[in-house]
């Protein structure tokens, strides 16, 4: 512990970093500040991302950095995220991850390759992608580029403690889309809930029947109201929305 506070005292401008990224007035700001901090620890470049829908276009997505717009809007054109060993090591994440490490994964695909190729060819080498819980469960991270030899264990949780507050306010200038900011009032029964997690489980209707000593029918009676209730059109649909929202846990 006392190491950790020795470390902390070297770094006296951090919390004044933090303040002000909560009291940045523009999105551009907040870049600027993120940036020169980077800048003076000795990195070069960074992305932020918090993937609303897949499907919308890429700007409507909550997407920025200092790394070149162009390897961005390439990268979700091409359907990288699809195809990225980096993405898929955040996803089973809690703390951050070197970029070299994944480098060294041996078991890609071609597309695995070429996404690869694609983040070597503007010079991201080496850094660090940070997982975060996006709002509404969605996937969040920031990657931090260039050479982090250099940084300390301490290094990495400042930059974790900044990189929370950079998320905090950029959320701020970035609301949710309507269609998902507005809460919507779904109350699942106890039976619903059970229902769906059964489904989610790969359960069929008679399964759950017997499960919850209950009828074939009385099963499909619950599963169509909770289908309702979520707005969704099919069974997979129900589950996938019940689990983004909470409303089951699998």
């Amino acid at each position: 512990m006392v190491m950790a506070v020795s470390q902390i005292s070297e770094h006296p401008d951090a919390f004044t970093v933090l303040e002000q990224l909560d009291n940045a007035q523009d999105k551009q700001q907040l870049i600027d500040i993120f940036d020169r901090y980077l800048r003076d620890i000795g990195l070069t470049t960074f992305i932020f991302a918090e993937i609303a829908n897949l499907d919308m276009p890429f700007g409507k997505n909550l997407v920025f950095g200092t790394s070149s717009p162009s390897y961005l809007k390439k990268y979700w054109h091409d359907g990288n995220m699809y195809h990225d060993p980096l993405v898929r090591a955040l996803l089973r994440a809690n703390s951050p991850i070197q970029y070299s490490t994944v480098n060294d994964v041996t078991n890609m695909n071609r597309e695995d390759r070429k996404t690869m190729d694609l983040r070597r060819d503007q010079g991201i080498s080496d850094g660090y992608a940070f997982p975060l819980k996006g709002r509404l469960n969605r996937f969040a991270t920031v990657g931090v580029h260039g050479n982090v030899d250099h940084l300390s264990y301490c290094d990495i949780a400042i930059l974790e403690m900044l990189i929370q507050g950079l998320y905090r306010r950029a959320t701020y200038f970035h609301p949710l889309p309507k269609h998902l900011s507005e809460e919507k009032s779904v109350g699942l029964t106890n039976r619903e809930r059970e229902c769906l997690t059964w489904v989610a489980k790969g359960k069929t209707n008679w399964d759950i029947s017997q499960i919850l000593l209950i009828t074939e029918r009385t099963v499909q009676y619950h599963i169509q109201n909770a289908r309702k209730k979520l707005g969704a059109g099919s069974r997979l649909q129900a589950v996938v929305l019940a689990v983004k929202t909470f409303k089951i846990v699998l």
